[in-house]
């Protein structure tokens, strides 16, 4: 009886424990594609403020290369902590969670790939296929 309680109770934490890690992953994200907004927008607003002012390029340029190591570095330490998140579920769980990915892979970026060149052979066989002659007299 108390094997049964203590074992449900673990099932309990685990659910709650994999709910939050999903919760957090969802909540990660959120948080890149504002990141990747932000590497597109800030370039666009501070050469904005640049015309308006007629300030100095150099300077701008500085800020601009700032901005985009902060940038950089909020997304790293996001994936970072997505990554450890998932290995201490793994950890404590011994089981595998079910997380989906939050770039996409450069597996499968490979697949994608290789699926597009297949489409474009493919498409070109047949354009040279319905192009050949039909018989050796027409060559």
């Amino acid at each position: 009886m108390e094997d049964h309680r203590q074992d449900r109770r673990y099932e309990e934490l685990y659910s709650q424990l994999l709910e939050r890690g999903l919760d957090m992953h969802v909540n990660n994200k959120k948080r890149i594609k504002v990141g990747l907004i932000l590497l597109v927008i800030l370039p666009v607003i501070l050469e904005i403020i640049r015309r308006l002012t007629e300030s100095d390029k150099i300077f701008f340029l500085i800020i601009w290369v700032f901005c985009m190591f902060i940038t950089c570095i909020y997304l790293i330490s996001i994936e970072y902590i997505d990554d450890s998140i998932q290995k201490t579920l793994r950890d404590v769980t011994d089981r595998e969670a079910d997380f989906d990915e939050l770039f996409m892979g450069t597996e499968q970026i490979g697949e994608k790939l290789s699926e597009r060149r297949e489409n474009r052979q493919r498409k070109l066989r047949e354009i040279l296929g319905s192009k050949r002659p039909e018989s050796e007299d027409e060559e």
